[in-house]
């Protein structure tokens, strides 16, 4: 395999969720599985680490990961009850992809979770 380079990408969502629904975990979970897979599917890369960490006023905080599109996220932490409203920074390290195309595919995932799950992100 050619020497893959690497270009970091970081972002920060702010993510309001319906009042009723899946709970932050999941959406999240489901967020960077699916990056992951559309990272994987754009081309030959090799996913490094994929995390969105979420700080809460309470000093608790949500931390999910995945380092394979074959392999489920980790959830470390979790939402407190009730959230509706999430500031998500978002980190990618993905081997073999420029930033800029790992932005687009943030930005499609971002719009396909919004869809599925009913929510808004920006």
């Amino acid at each position: 395999m050619a020497e893959l380079i690497l270009e970091p990408f970081s972002a920060v969502q702010r993510w309001t969720l319906p009042q009723a629904g899946a709970p932050p975990e999941a959406i999240l979970k489901d967020f960077l599985e699916a990056m992951a897979r559309n990272c994987q599917a754009s081309g030959e890369c090799v996913i490094g680490h994929i995390k969105a960490l979420v700080l809460f006023p309470d000093h608790g905080y949500l931390r999910v990961s995945v380092v394979a599109a074959h392999l489920p996220a980790t959830i470390d932490g979790a939402a407190p009850p009730g959230c509706t409203s999430l500031e998500v920074t978002l980190n990618v390290l993905v081997y073999g992809l420029e930033r800029g195309r790992i932005e687009q595919i943030t930005q499609q995932t971002a719009r396909q979770v919004a869809g599925k799950w009913h929510l808004e992100i920006s």
